[in-house]
């Protein structure tokens, strides 16, 4: 038993547990031949090991990997964040403009939503069989020309019209942003930038209220969505100069993290020991020493590409990186729910955000009726209380996360089991959160200070950004050969759940008051969160169950994952 997590019974690599600190596991001979990390992290076994490839996305240098999530995540800030809660400080004025009521504004956020939601599993599919590359360039062009319509809206319709636009650019950065950190990052490295992804959906909104509050009060409106233009056109420039492809099709013996055991480490290293034996046998002049030797290494290893040019880096399609047909990914991707690893990830976390936006929508109207009786600025300028408690929760992951896996994994002998992110920094943001809803509810039913209001609704975005941060490093490791379709169907549910909200949220405010609202969203909170007690106990079980008895490939919905043998 591992600190608390039950062993799988079985002989055999269970997916997601990596062999990850050299020291504290005594493994040398095992490991001492396979690439590690630099620095305070030499002692770490890169996991998954990357292929001699300088095209391979593990090769590039850290300024180039930052650089490209800089730019994937400046399209999350964007199209992600930036269009949901655009209008909420406004609902009454935008209603009063269009002579609609409160919840039909409302609706216009489910709508788009809606749209992001349904899009979710065919950007899946797309993004895994030809690269993230051109689903991201188109979901930027859709999300700028959405802006152009909403921008120019003279009615209630054509607004939607630039909604649904824009809920088409949200599909690719709300869903594929965190797996892109899959893709070039290892195991050791992940949580800090897991952590700064879910600071930006879940809280960045809140700072999008504060200045769209101001704008709405002083300008009007529309004027958030000229704002917004030059932003979305620049973001799109730079995601189609900056943003090459994340996708690589990397030969399973390499993925130690999904796909590794005692054979494969051995395989791997005599491949790598090869490696160097054979630049070693070329002369400064690049003449082989021995022609006989040299001829078995490339045979055995494979040729090495030469590495792309900026040029050749721009190029949308690269190829295709799975064999499977469309419709089979999309049907894999709603298919994805009978994990029960995946759906616990998928609801717990598509829960609790959308709770956050269902308190941001109904916060537009609470405060502008009374007891509060407050202008549009003033509510946005309340957001600061979520933006600051988001901020702080998603800075404690990204200080805490590498950390945690370093000392775990050296109590735990070497071996980090993906169940470390579950506690016990789960129990810190349920306790959090369940007070912050609660609190939340109570203060605002009561007519409290802005200034409480804005305390505990700081509280409650702290505990639900520490809990999405560390379930979704938990599920990324956990499950990562599933990461598309598993963020794709959190997408969706999210959205799907928060369309109905809508439809009914702000009539059940006024009909039961924000004591019982809340109440039941912190019930619902705390009890997903006791989940994770068994879902750490018996994790491992049931990955090694999973491994053994995937249902997808029963059903065969189960894709290619790391593309054929025959890949790079």
């Amino acid at each position: 038993m591992g600190l608390g997590i039950l062993e799988s019974g079985t002989a055999g690599h269970v997916p997601g547990t990596v062999l990850l600190d050299q020291v504290a596991a005594h493994s040398e001979q095992q490991t001492g031949r396979l690439k590690h990390g630099t620095g305070k992290s030499a002692n770490l076994v890169l996991a998954p090991q990357p292929s001699e490839d300088p095209n391979d996305p593990l090769n590039w240098t850290t300024f180039k990997k930052h650089l490209v999530l800089a730019v994937i995540f400046f399209g999350v800030v964007i199209h992600g964040c930036v269009p949901s809660p655009l209008l909420n400080a406004g609902v009454v004025e935008v209603a009063a403009d269009l002579k609609r009521t409160p919840t039909a504004v409302a609706q216009l956020s489910g709508y788009m939503l809606l749209c992001t939601g349904a899009c979710g599993p065919f950007v899946s599919a797309i993004g895994r069989k030809y690269g993230k590359r051109p689903v991201y360039v188109a979901s930027s062009l859709f999300g700028t020309i959405g802006i152009l319509v909403s921008e120019s809206a003279s009615g209630y319709n054509t607004l939607l019209a630039g909604r649904i636009l824009q809920g088409v650019g949200l599909a690719a950065y709300e869903a594929l942003a965190i797996a892109t950190i899959g893709d070039i990052f290892f195991v050791h490295e992940r949580g800090p930038r897991v952590a700064v992804a879910m600071f930006l959906l879940a809280a960045i909104s809140n700072g999008v209220s504060i200045i769209a509050g101001v704008i709405t009060a002083n300008l009007g409106w529309r004027y958030n969505f000229y704002v917004c233009l030059p932003f979305g056109a620049l973001q799109t420039i730079l995601v189609m100069l900056f943003a090459p492809e994340t996708m690589y099709r990397r030969k399973a013996i390499y993925e130690i993290d999904t796909a590794g055991s005692e054979e494969n480490l051995e395989k791997l290293a005599n491949v790598e020991m090869r490696h160097v034996e054979h630049s070693r046998d070329i002369t400064p002049d690049g003449e082989s020493k021995d022609i006989e030797r040299t001829t078995t290494t490339v045979s055995s290893v494979g040729s090495i590409p030469a590495k792309k040019t900026f040029v050749q880096e721009l190029a949308l399609y690269t190829g295709t990186y799975v064999d499977d047909p469309l419709w089979k990914m999309v049907v894999a991707s709603v298919a994805i729910l009978l994990n029960v690893g995946c759906l616990y990830q998928i609801v717990m976390t598509g829960l609790i955000i959308a709770w956050y936006v269902c308190v941001a929508i109904t916060s537009g109207v609470i405060f502008a009726s009374p007891p509060y009786l407050l202008g549009s600025a003033t509510i946005g300028y309340m957001s600061a209380g979520p933006l600051i408690g988001g901020f702080f929760g998603a800075l404690f992951p990204f200080l805490t996360a590498e950390p945690l896996v370093k000392f775990l994994t050296k109590r735990n002998r070497g071996v980090y089991e993906p169940e470390f992110c579950l506690l016990p920094v789960m129990t810190i943001g349920m306790v959090c959160a369940v007070a912050g809803l609660a609190g939340w509810g109570r203060v605002v039913s009561l007519g409290s200070s802005i200034y409480l209001v804005c305390f505990v609704w700081g509280i409650m975005l702290f505990g639900m950004t520490t809990i999405a941060s560390f379930c979704t490093q938990w599920a990324l490791d956990a499950y990562r050969q599933h990461s598309t379709e598993l963020f794709i169907m959190n997408m969706v549910f999210k959205n799907f759940f928060f369309y109905g909200l809508t439809n009914y949220v702000i009539d059940w405010w006024v009909k039961d008051g924000s004591m019982d609202m809340a109440g039941t969203m912190a019930g619902i909170t705390a009890a997903l969160c006791l989940c994770a007690v068994p879902m750490y106990i018996f994790g491992k079980r049931y990955r090694n169950f999973w491994h053994h008895h995937n249902l997808l490939k029963t059903l065969r919905l189960e894709t290619d994952h790391t593309g054929a043998e025959g890949g790079h």
